[in-house]
């Protein structure tokens, strides 16, 4: 992990996954998830700094576990 990448899950704790060209960064629900007929359901924010420099949130999705594994299965790697 790289110096900047842990002041920032220090900042934002082990839910939350940052954008790497913007001030934004997704949060995950740490209120686990929920077994529905589309899949697991999980909550997720956008969110974003206030003018303030405190965090708000811009949206909230609810996705499953499946799909998201399905495309981040789709994304090819780089060639090292």
């Amino acid at each position: 992990m790289k110096p900047w990448q842990k002041r920032w899950r220090d900042k934002r704790g082990d839910v939350a996954v940052p954008c790497i060209v913007s001030g934004r960064w997704l949060e995950f629900s740490q209120g686990g998830s929920v077994n529905i007929g589309a899949g697991e359901a999980i909550t997720l924010a956008v969110m974003t700094e206030s003018a303030e420099g405190k965090p708000r949130k811009l949206c909230e999705l609810i996705v499953t576990r499946e799909e998201l594994l399905h495309v981040l299965n789709l994304i090819e790697k780089p060639m090292s």
